[in-house]
């Protein structure tokens, strides 16, 4: 008969694998209070909620880790952040970037493989269209824009965004309105130094971009310009028309 155990009873190697677990528990635990609360009450009543409750947990999370990590805490924030320089702050930005854009790759994958690339896509679209909102709400919190920053607001929420960092990108305006064009794609330049086609992420884009735009402010409507499966040319990846109504 198996012999049950207690926490207190593991070995080490078992303790370090029970430590991984929890951590992924309660990071999607988070998540998963997110979720609920946006199916429940609608996504920007979350994210006000959200707002509330991300000061008090990362306070928390630091609090109970910091010592066992090593890291010194002032003020609520890691020492070693206070002494880095902004270039080394930019690195680090970029670093984060790179870990939130690894694990959509993943995610995507690993949808793609169990179920096909239409149910990938489906899921895909669904996510980006609640972190687009969640994404201007937060740049507009931090910014402090207020409910209708208008087409300015919009061009820099879209240097603000976590992508930008480590996609080169260029807005260009004119008298209808703001051109913003995506020079550089980490996941598409990947794909084509690889020799595959192309992603077809127009209907991502679609759904990305307008939900970005209006959350920004309401006022503003989008339309695409091109988008893969589109390729108009070998330089710019994607290129999105923002005006106002």
């Amino acid at each position: 008969m198996h012999e049950s155990r207690e926490v207190t009873q593991l070995s080490k190697e078992e303790l370090l694998s029970l430590m991984g677990v929890y951590l992924n528990e309660t990071f999607i635990h988070y998540g998963m209070w997110f979720t609920e609360t946006a199916r429940r009450n609608g996504v920007e009543s979350a994210l006000e909620l959200e707002n509330r409750v991300i000061g008090p947990y990362a306070k928390a999370v630091i609090k109970r880790l910091a010592y066992h990590l090593g890291i010194e805490i002032k003020n609520d924030i890691p020492a070693s952040f206070l002494t880095k320089s902004r270039e080394e702050l930019l690195m680090l930005i970029a670093d984060i970037s790179k870990l939130w854009l690894a694990g959509d790759g993943i995610w995507f994958q690993a949808v793609e493989q169990a179920e096909g690339m239409d149910s990938a896509k489906a899921i895909n679209d669904a996510c980006w269209s609640h972190f687009a909102k969640m994404e201007a709400f937060k740049i507009k919190r931090l910014l402090d824009m207020g409910d209708r920053p208008g087409l300015e607001g919009l061009e820099q929420a879209l240097r603000l965004r976590i992508y930008s960092s480590i996609n080169a990108h260029s807005v260009k305006w004119d008298d209808d309105g703001i051109q913003y064009t995506m020079t550089e794609c980490r996941v598409q330049s990947t794909r084509r130094r690889k020799g595959m086609e192309d992603y077809p992420c127009k209907s991502a884009g679609m759904v990305e971009y307008s939900q970005f735009s209006s959350a920004i402010d309401p006022r503003i409507k989008m339309e695409c310009l091109w988008c893969p499966p589109d390729r108009l040319c070998d330089q710019d990846f994607c290129s999105w028309k923002f005006y106002l109504e």
